[in-house]
């Protein structure tokens, strides 16, 4: 599942203190957010929260000189691979996720989410400065918008090996897709690794639904939460993440 423009997260930003200051690493919200302006907020985040960096989430915060988008701000810190200041031997370092201001109450709410991922991904990932690679941020950003989309959940009847979308309107947020499997009389549902449980419960009710309104509730229920069978799976109808 990749980032689109229905998620309210248009990017994020990686910033990291240096032996000369605060330095951007990454920004995947460059089309809306400069270089120059995420500098700015990385200077400014890094200033606000002084010297008592944890595993810990701020905000949402302003983006200096742009109205239209807000950012919450994950701090923690890496070993320092190489450096000529002994007081840097741990380097402060932050990931800003740059989101659209209209939508401040889904981010607001999804901030328990956000913070338990991240803790999660940085302890376990993060260890020094040479782990804050480009591949690992954009993974993080694929992460957080599959957390946090506005986009339905993708529903797919498969027939006589035809495979069609559903548009239906129940409207929940996209980190799973379902799959109608009609001769075998199973609904595949594939969650993507981060889905709280809440969320979870909320697509079982629409699946549940759909199975009451269109088969009478014959078919069963499977779930897929194995990345391996979910890539597998997927595969196997021609569909991709």
């Amino acid at each position: 599942m990749v980032p689109d423009s229905e998620s309210p997260v248009v990017g994020i930003i990686a910033s990291s203190f240096s032996d000369v200051g605060p330095q951007v690493i990454y920004n995947s919200a460059s089309a809306y957010i400069s270089e120059d302006q995420a500098l700015n907020l990385s200077i400014r985040i890094m200033t606000v929260i002084g010297e008592e960096i944890t595993h810990d989430l701020y905000g949402p915060l302003p983006v200096p000189s742009n109205e239209e988008y807000q950012c919450l701000a994950y701090v923690f810190r890496v070993l320092s691979t190489f450096t000529t200041d002994p007081r840097l031997k741990e380097r402060p370092t932050v990931i800003s996720i740059i989101f659209k201001r209209a939508f401040k109450r889904e981010i607001s709410r999804a901030q328990g989410l956000i913070l338990s991922y991240l803790s999660q991904v940085t302890s376990k990932d993060f260890k020094n400065e040479d782990d804050l690679t480009s591949d690992r941020m954009i993974e993080i950003h694929k992460r957080l918008s599959a957390l946090i989309t506005t986009n339905p959940v993708r529903i797919y009847f498969v027939e006589n090996d035809n495979i069609l979308e559903h548009t239906g309107s129940g409207y929940i947020p996209s980190d799973a897709y379902v799959i109608a499997d009609i001769q075998k009389e199973i609904f595949f549902i594939v969650f993507e690794e981060h889905v709280s449980p809440l969320r979870k419960r909320k697509i079982i009710m629409l699946v549940d639904n759909l199975n009451k309104k269109t088969y009478r509730r014959r078919f069963k229920k499977q779930m897929i939460e194995s990345e391996d069978e979910a890539i597998q799976l997927l595969n196997h109808f021609g569909l991709k993440r």
